[in-house]
């Protein structure tokens, strides 16, 4: 059986995600090979690559575009670059896996995904939580009709705890373009064919509220109308002192499917303390399979030219466009339409 030739991947960005990103494609797929990494910051590149044994390492990204035989990048920078170095990849005729979110505007949103059609490349875009296997089955249930017609819906993410970060260097607004990104796409990935027509959002800083002053979020409720007449919530908070805590819900006319569990596994301990689960705290762990499923589905589509059941350009910039609405709402203390 003839062996198949690897795709040559390139990393953007070697910061934790990134790094994990890296170490999927170096230690988990059979068919990529990660063959440069790139990453302004003085020696980052070049660390990551001597730790994954790669032999490129570039600070310039149009250096790393122009390593003999790349076929696709990995961009996993900071979320205010995304956008221009995406385009400057698609240029470059490089296939696109992009993480979340893939523009903070809509104007840098249209042109990512104009550009990626102008070269004919693929443009994929990282929310993991729909190649989570409960997730997954969740909406091959709703698919299937086993819950009918949805009604209500509900997305959550609670990032572990204690919450140690220093809020002034965490962008403004994060909690809605990075945090509740990926449950907004979530919620539309579960309510196949409808379109939200109205977003009413509340935040706060509940977490740390000394910083709140200066426009830090750490929590927030997201409330959305849908054109077929169901309504989901969407909530987030910087500090589950549990664990890390992502699920999903949906109600429907002809029953319930819910994804998602805190619990590292069904393992419970009966002890002298009580009942006990342990619980996940990082997504890296939590997510590991639909971390590597996402990849490994890029890969095939590099192979083949086109997407396969994965979110694209345009699923980013849904997600997106209601995390602006949310902005809105929340800036205006009121409900507001969604273009």
């Amino acid at each position: 059986m003839p062996k198949i030739k690897p795709v040559n991947v390139g990393l953007i960005g070697a910061g934790r995600i990134g790094s994990f990103h890296g170490e999927t494609v170096v230690r988990r797929l059979v068919d990529a090979e990660l063959v440069a990494v790139a990453d302004p910051a003085p020696g980052a590149a070049a660390k990551l690559a001597d730790k994954l044994s790669v032999d490129a390492s570039y600070t310039d990204v149009a250096d790393l575009l122009a390593h003999p035989g790349l076929d696709a990048v990995i961009i996993a920078t900071p979320a205010r670059f995304h956008a221009n170095i995406l385009v400057q990849a698609v240029e470059a005729g490089k296939a696109i896996f992009c993480e979340k979110p893939m523009a903070l505007t809509l104007e840098d949103a249209d042109r990512a995904i104009a550009a990626a059609r102008v070269a004919g490349v693929p443009l994929q875009v990282g929310f993991n939580r729909r190649w989570d296997q409960a997730f997954a089955e969740g909406r091959a249930a709703i698919d299937a009709g086993k819950i009918g017609a949805p009604q209500l819906i509900r997305s959550l993410t609670r990032d572990p705890g204690p919450f140690g970060a220093d809020p002034d260097k965490i962008p403004l607004w994060t909690i809605f373009y990075e945090t509740l990104i990926h449950d907004f796409d979530t919620l539309l990935w579960l309510n196949p064919g409808a379109k939200p027509i109205e977003v009413f959002a509340m935040a706060d800083a509940l977490v740390r509220p000394d910083a709140k002053g200066k426009g830090f979020l750490d929590t927030a409720v997201v409330n959305i109308r849908f054109d077929n007449g169901s309504v989901a919530v969407a909530e987030a908070n910087f500090c589950a002192m549990y664990g890390y805590d992502i699920r999903g819900e949906v109600f429907g006319s002809g029953g319930m499917v819910t994804m998602g569990d805190v619990r590292r596994s069904s393992m419970t301990l009966f002890d002298k303390d009580g009942v006990s689960n342990d619980t996940w705290r990082r997504d890296t762990d939590h997510f590991v399979q639909g971390y590597t499923a996402q990849l490994a589905s890029f890969v095939s589509s590099v192979r083949t030219g086109e997407l396969k059941d994965a979110p694209t350009g345009s699923d980013a910039r849904n997600a997106l466009a209601l995390a602006l609405a949310c902005i809105e709402s929340v800036s205006k203390k009121q409900p507001v339409i969604v273009e």
